[in-house]
């Protein structure tokens, strides 16, 4: 099962983000977009590599994505 990730760039390594992305790649994430300004990559990766990720070189922290869902206006709320 795939999670959508945010991972946050060291500031040791924020002009080489784009190598950070390659990391990320090679070690199964799905890198969607690189922010170099903000030195945040977002993406996709299975749970079975999560914690591999945080470990590379330039990675200073990996979040998952929370996501929720609302019922429309319509429903009948319980």
């Amino acid at each position: 099962m795939r999670r959508d990730v945010t991972v946050t760039v060291a500031d040791s390594h924020a002009g080489d983000i784009d190598e950070v992305a390659e990391r990320l790649r090679r070690a199964g994430m799905r890198v969607d977009g690189a922010l170099g300004a903000l030195g945040v990559i977002t993406g996709s990766v299975d749970v079975a590599r999560l914690a591999a990720l945080g470990e590379l070189p330039g990675v200073a922290a990996v979040e998952q994505q929370t996501g929720f869902q609302i019922a429309p206006p319509d429903a009948d709320v319980q």
